[in-house]
């Protein structure tokens, strides 16, 4: 779901910012000490730091169906609110602030977004999806501890913070990762463990395995 949310934002930012996917690049990555000294263009940093259930959304109401003799109850989905830091990085602090003020202005164009304009399985949500953009929360960001975590200078920026629903039995389909799988073969005397026995050529001669986990 998250990722998906960074396809939005990162449709918004390119269709209503105006920038162009050959000269500005959009990242989602940390924006810590390694990552800035690797960037080779002007970038807009869109970093996810903070996850938490929107109480003020919050709904205790339950829909009961009833079929014959069969009683199901339905519980409302939980709003969980999504907070980004949004931060511009170029060689002149002139284009920062030029990139950061068309990313405001971009994303505050969008204060609601209908679940058929997201992107990936946001276009299944039952509700609209909220968007506030540089706008005082009840969870007010510390700045200063925030980029101390990060180890890095730090960059003017704004939030924005979206909230999305969790349904409360809500189906795995897709994999949790989508790096390489790590699979290894060879003889094992306790499959259990994973442990593998692998021969040592050298010492094929001799009789002697060499065991390896």
């Amino acid at each position: 779901m998250i990722p998906d949310l960074d396809k939005t934002i990162e449709k918004i930012l390119y269709d209503n910012g105006g920038f162009s996917r050959n000269d500005i690049d959009v990242s989602f990555d940390t924006p810590d000490r390694e990552w800035s000294s690797r960037l080779s263009r002007p970038s807009i940093s869109c970093w996810a730091f903070d996850l938490r259930e929107n109480m003020k959304l919050r709904s205790l109401e339950r829909q009961v169906s009833r079929n014959g003799t069969n009683t199901t109850t339905l519980y409302p989905s939980y709003r969980m609110d999504v907070t980004y830091l949004i931060t511009a990085w170029a060689r002149k602090m002139e284009d920062e602030h030029r990139l950061l003020w068309r990313a405001l202005a971009a994303l505050k164009r969008s204060p609601v977004l209908k679940p058929r304009d997201c992107e990936g399985e946001l276009r299944y949500q039952q509700h609209d999806v909220l968007v506030l953009t540089a706008t005082p929360s009840d969870h007010p960001t510390n700045m200063v501890d925030l980029w101390g975590v990060v180890d890095n200078v730090m960059h003017m920026g704004f939030t924005v913070c979206v909230t999305l629903e969790l349904e409360r039995d809500y189906a795995f389909n897709a994999p949790a990762v989508s790096g390489p799988a790590v699979i290894k073969t060879g003889l094992s005397d306790d499959p259990l463990t994973g442990n593998l026995t692998i021969v040592d050529v050298n010492a094929v001669d001799n009789g002697e395995n060499k065991p390896t986990s």
